[in-house]
């Protein structure tokens, strides 16, 4: 293998694990950092607790939408860099679990972007703008709880993306196979 095909090589795979961070360590920072800051801090420090709320969740749901655009072009990224090490043959591993991974992780993010989302955001603004205008109680009130059920499905998917980036580092981390000739 020349010079430049190593390099090029390394490029593309240094390519494709960044994206991988940049997506998982989002989702991390998001759960970890921005929702509870935004709830725990942001929201107790406006004198109106609905105001508070509305501010809060305003805040998550544009990290969120931007969390969602990050994933949706590192894994589109991903994909040309899967299908540029297949066609160079820079691998000798099956690209197909990482690619069904990778997929599973899109559609999750996409369906919780253009389906969820914006479900959601009607939810929201046919309360007046903040959702806690609308009373909690589930048998009162069947738009909260719709906007209840779809904020927790919307974590769920946050979650099988989660998964699914974990697992996608496992497959990115195993060793290749050895060639035919016994060298890597």
């Amino acid at each position: 293998m020349t010079t430049s095909v190593t390099i090029a090589r390394t490029v593309a795979r240094s390519l494709l694990l960044f994206c991988l961070a940049v997506w998982l360590g989002g989702l991390i920072f998001f759960g970890a950092v921005v929702a509870p800051v935004a709830f725990g801090t942001v929201m107790p420090m406006l004198p109106d607790p609905a105001f508070g709320v509305h501010v809060a969740g305003t805040m998550v749901r544009h990290s969120l939408l931007a969390l969602h655009w990050m994933g949706l072009v590192a894994g589109a990224v991903m994909i040309f860099l899967f299908a540029v090490e297949w066609t160079m043959q820079w691998t000798r591993r099956s690209i197909a679990p990482c690619l069904a991974v990778l997929g599973a992780m899109l559609a999750l993010t996409a369906f919780s972007q253009f389906s969820i989302m914006p479900r959601m955001e009607m939810l929201r603004l046919q309360a007046g703008s903040a959702i806690d205008n609308l009373a909690p109680d589930r048998a009162d009130n069947p738009a909260r709880a719709e906007f209840n059920r779809l904020h927790h499905l919307s974590t769920q998917l946050e979650g099988g993306v989660l998964i699914g980036g974990l697992v996608l580092t496992v497959l990115l981390a195993r060793p290749e196979p050895e060639s035919e000739s016994g060298a890597v």
